[in-house]
């Protein structure tokens, strides 16, 4: 996009930790074992096998899948909490401070990079069929952008924590033992103070298409997409 590669920094708001070691983030109140068994059943045979490392790029893991994306816009008088679009596992979060620009369709489609160059946290992790992500984007107005199972998140603050294309990085590691923070179909995840933008990247069989239509409003607990029948003609 024009930008050079983001480094990650040292998070001033988590203790210090050894060179090889990470922070781990996770909060927990009290540990609900059938909750995360739900989980671990509908990622099937990803319940085991963690999608990101520290630092590290994201590949496109199964060369039969491909990385799909969808950018949910959430105007002023929007419901500004965010729920998970599916179950998945949190594995780890990267915090970008960075500008505050509005994020209205109008400037989306006029300014390059929008979302790169305004601060956002983006929660990655895994969901049946591999690397799944969402996003949440600071704006104008903005106060700030909050998650549920992460008290140590600090974002929209008045002295800038760490410089501009960095980022700290935290993992939930100790929310469960599936490595990561386990979220349902539904399941609240955050809020923005006032509205702002959800990005999803994420994996899935060539076969999956959006239900939804760019310009189309939708509502928390409506599919986004399904998977449509390869024809033998396209094998």
């Amino acid at each position: 996009m024009g930008l050079s590669k983001a480094n990650a920094v040292k998070d001033p708001d988590l203790p210090a930790k050894g060179v090889e070691e990470e922070h781990d983030a996770s909060h927990r109140t009290q540990g609900d074992i059938s909750h995360d068994a739900s989980v671990a059943i509908q990622l099937g045979t990803k319940v085991a096998s963690r999608a990101t490392e520290q630092g590290t790029e994201l590949a496109l893991l199964n060369p039969e899948n491909k990385l799909f994306f969808l950018v949910v816009y959430l105007a002023p008088g929007d419901y500004h909490r965010f729920h998970s679009p599916t179950s998945w596992v949190v594995e780890r979060r990267r915090h970008f401070t960075g500008d505050l620009f509005s994020v209205s369709p109008y400037i989306a489609n006029r300014m390059k990079d929008l979302f790169v160059l305004n601060e956002r946290v983006a929660l990655l992790g895994r969901w049946k069929y591999g690397f799944y992500s969402m996003v949440p984007v600071g704006a104008t107005n903005v106060g700030s952008i909050r998650i549920n199972f992460d008290e140590s998140l600090r974002t929209n603050t008045r002295q800038i924590t760490h410089p501009a294309h960095t980022f700290t990085e935290a993992v939930y590691t100790s929310a469960s033992i599936l490595q990561g923070q386990p979220l349902l179909a539904g399941e609240e995840m955050g809020g923005f103070r006032l509205g702002s933008t959800i990005v999803m990247v994420f994996e899935a069989p060539k076969n999956w298409t959006f239900t939804v239509k760019a310009g189309e409003t939708i509502k928390v607990g409506e599919a986004l997409g399904d998977f449509t029948q390869i024809s033998c003609d396209a094998l």
